[in-house]
């Protein structure tokens, strides 16, 4: 009968994590984020703007890969989780005004729409689920 032995190097698992980190940082991120972007409804662009990935490191930990949504110049993106996983249920319409038309010339007209509640009916429509349980490479 043979018998193989393997012995580790020493810093195996310091190379191990990171080429796992050179692995989520230049080839499985962008991929994931590349399948976000091209199933992700877009009807302004922001939430579709806002996916990326990073590779977060903790401490004793293997590095970890977070992609998704991320905050943009305005802030949290926080209808990100009702366009993947669909929401039923009041939600607060901020104040806005509503444009109309033109009139004088260059003048547009509009009219304000005070803070108000609706019931809302989102249907799901996954985008980062596909991407991330895709089977790759």
């Amino acid at each position: 009968m043979a018998r193989v032995s393997v012995v580790m190097a020493d810093g195996w698992l310091g190379d191990l994590r990171e080429a796992e980190s050179v692995f989520f940082d230049t080839r499985l991120g962008p991929d994931m984020v590349a399948d976000m972007r091209r199933a992700v409804p877009v009807l302004t662009g922001r939430l579709q703007g806002s996916l990326d990935w990073q590779v977060e490191y903790f401490e004793g930990e293997p590095p970890e890969l977070q992609a998704g949504s991320f905050e943009d110049d305005e802030g949290r993106v926080d209808y990100d989780l009702a366009v993947e996983f669909g929401y039923d249920g009041e939600e607060i319409v901020a104040e806005h005004v509503v444009m109309r038309g033109f009139t004088d010339g260059d003048q547009a007209s509009g009219y304000v729409v005070r803070e108000h509640t609706r019931h809302a009916h989102t249907p799901e429509q996954s985008y980062m689920r596909p991407a991330l349980y895709r089977t790759r490479y």
